[in-house]
């Protein structure tokens, strides 16, 4: 398989807080509508890695780099609401494969709601997601990856006034669609530290006052 970087500033959700408002940096994610605000994050707090199975493989990139890890394999959207949210600098969500099979339009919009509502409880100086790439040796994950992708477009084209509190996002599928796997979902250990270090450029592409 040829390989691709690729990864910059394609495959995150990114938001700040500024002056007690949130500053969207990239288009808009619909969510949770009245969702309360975040508190926002105390200075000391470490940066963290939170996620499933990918976020367990990119753990030793992030560790290496001062990240706390919270993850597991398997984990899907009921394990996500069971964490208790911490107090957080930068927080990075890998996630979302788990909970992708089968999925279809309007699930793929619900599931986009449920993930704000959840991550609107962390109090993070600054978060984004790394959503799920492409599945081409699974139909049922490809189906659902396709279904989340083209939600997320919609939602960013359709955002209206009531909505721009709410998480910002940048699509997965852009940047994550070639790359090498031996299993057709996990990659290999190159690519796990490409796609880390792609995460990292487009948060440094976007930084924010006071947090590095």
């Amino acid at each position: 398989m040829r390989k691709r970087l690729g990864l910059d500033g394609r495959f995150s959700m990114g938001r700040v807080r500024s002056h007690g408002r949130w500053t969207l940096l990239l288009p808009l994610l619909a969510g949770l509508m009245g969702a309360p605000a975040p508190a926002a994050a105390q200075n000391g707090c470490p940066d963290v890695l939170l996620g499933d199975s990918l976020a367990v493989g990119m753990a030793p990139f992030a560790q290496a780099q001062g990240f706390q890890v919270i993850a597991r394999g398997g984990a899907g959207i009921t394990w996500l609401r069971q964490q208790e949210p911490r107090c957080a600098r930068r927080l990075v969500l890998v996630f979302g494969t788990n909970d992708l099979r089968g999925m279809r339009n309007e699930e793929a919009d619900s599931y986009l709601r449920q993930i704000s509502a959840v991550m609107e409880r962390w109090p993070a100086a600054r978060i984004i997601w790394a959503t799920p790439g492409c599945f081409n040796r699974d139909a049922q994950l490809e189906q659902g990856s396709t279904a989340l992708d083209r939600m997320l477009a919609r939602r960013v084209n359709q955002a209206d006034d009531a909505l721009r509190h709410l998480p910002a996002i940048n699509r997965g599928r852009e940047a994550r669609c070639t790359y090498d796997s031996h299993d057709g979902v996990h990659p290999t250990a190159e690519w796990y530290r490409n796609w880390w270090t792609g995460l990292m450029r487009s948060m440094e592409r976007t930084q924010v006052a006071g947090v590095r």
